[in-house]
């Protein structure tokens, strides 16, 4: 019986320390494994100084809806809707309520982060 649990002991400290090794030698590999460089995402810029008499895209973050509200010159959102894509010559910049927005008609205004300068 002695002779049994000597035996489990030594056995047990072997399969021990083999499994140290093996992480040991894991983890020195991963240290000297170089990641390869990655190129910048490109992001869009959503507010490159936006000027009166600049072309302006409308852009969507939402994939499923591609129309943008339309504002009022307060800065409200009114039932009318922009498609993706337009392109539109910026009549004016204002700031109204707390939103940066840009008027694209007489009437119609759209929130500066919905649109880029083309």
């Amino acid at each position: 019986m002695l002779v049994s649990k000597n035996l489990v002991k030594v056995v047990s400290i072997a399969v021990a320390s083999m499994s140290l090794m093996g992480v040991g030698a894991s983890v020195s590999q991963a240290a000297s494994f170089t990641a390869p460089k990655l190129g910048v995402a490109e992001t869009m810029p959503t507010d490159p100084a936006i000027k009166k008499g600049d072309k302006i895209f409308v852009t969507v973050k939402d994939t499923k809806n591609q129309k943008v509200n339309v504002l009022d010159a307060q800065g409200h959102k009114t039932s009318q809707k922009v498609s993706m894509g337009s392109i539109y010559t910026v009549k004016d910049v204002k700031k109204a309520a707390g939103k940066k927005i840009v008027k694209i008609n007489k009437s119609q205004w759209l929130n500066i982060k919905d649109v880029v300068k083309d």
